[in-house]
């Protein structure tokens, strides 16, 4: 086999020193020429037509609170009710109202008139230190219709008592069922006795509820 002949001149291998070092000096001179012929480029600080704004920030220091809040104000006592003797397990559907008769006006809470260091007699109070105690019940006539009809029922009263103790005023609230105890009823409290309520040891008059009760179990005078 013919040994292949290779021209020194093309040979690469031989070459490629000699080239490299060309083309390196080559490019050093071509980046010298341009930095030579380069402008000088000069910056200048951008002047805003509107001026030149600036922001501060600052620390805002903690708000103190130098008002302390009033303490919250205590429960109100509430006040117990006039007239013990309603039973517990009365409910709205057992009350029959009697919307012909005209309620009293109440007044000023606690004192219909007046100061409760008057004298006259007219003054009617709705708050005491001693409630009026009843020392005599008049049991009331039992109604024929209602004996007959094997009916019992209920008359809830708003009565005045006045400083002797006697009732001046009855007034009907509530009646089961309504039309057939109430006349009876008012006779029958209207001959009520009590011992008077008090305000500070003396006797005054007091409006009040009252309830009188029609059952077969008691005997009518």
């Amino acid at each position: 086999m013919a040994s292949e002949w290779r021209n020194p001149r093309f040979d690469i291998k031989t070459q490629a020193g000699t080239v490299f070092e060309q083309a390196l000096s080559l490019s050093l001179a071509i980046l010298i020429m341009l930095f030579l012929t380069m402008k000088t480029i000069n910056v200048d600080v951008y002047e805003s037509a509107f001026g030149t704004e600036y922001v501060s920030i600052e620390d805002i220091p903690a708000t103190d609170q130098l008002r302390v809040p009033p303490a919250p104000s205590r429960p109100m006592i509430p006040v117990p009710t006039m007239d013990e003797s309603i039973p517990e397990d009365v409910t709205i559907m057992d009350t029959a109202l009697m919307v012909d008769t005209p309620m009293p006006s109440m007044g000023t809470p606690g004192v219909s008139a007046g100061s409760p260091n008057g004298t006259s007699s007219n003054r009617t109070y709705t708050t005491y230190d001693e409630a009026p105690e009843l020392v005599k019940m008049v049991i009331p006539a039992y109604p024929e219709e209602a004996k007959r009809k094997n009916i019992e029922g209920r008359v809830m009263f708003q009565i005045v008592v006045d400083e002797n103790g006697h009732v001046v005023e009855a007034i009907v609230i509530s009646a089961i069922p309504p039309g057939i105890f109430e006349e009876a009823a008012r006779e029958a409290i209207m001959q009520w006795r009590y011992r008077p309520a008090k305000i500070r040891d003396r006797p005054i008059r007091v409006r009040m509820n009252a309830p009188v009760m029609f059952n077969k179990g008691i005997d009518s005078p």
